[in-house]
């Protein structure tokens, strides 16, 4: 994996195509989205993390989807826009 990733950076071209913008877009929307749930989590009554985790719960699951799936619409918009 690591002589892939060398090769792919020396690569003739790699800087140019815009790769590196997108590698940090990327990271920059993950931690966005990351913390957009934990802002999530804290607004709204109980523990949505602890319900998901421990209790198994699946409407608390499939809550959580919806909100990181929203989150991250708008943050590709934001960042697209």
């Amino acid at each position: 994996m690591y002589t892939l990733l060398t090769i792919l950076l020396q690569a003739p071209g790699f800087w140019e195509k815009g790769i590196m913008g997108t590698i940090i877009y990327s990271v920059i929307g993950l931690i966005m989205c990351v913390i957009g749930f934990k802002v999530v989590d804290w607004l709204i009554p109980g523990h949505l993390a602890r319900q998901i985790a421990e209790e198994k719960n699946i409407a608390a699951a499939l809550v959580a989807a919806a909100l990181i799936l929203g989150i991250c619409i708008i943050i590709a918009a934001a960042i697209a826009g």
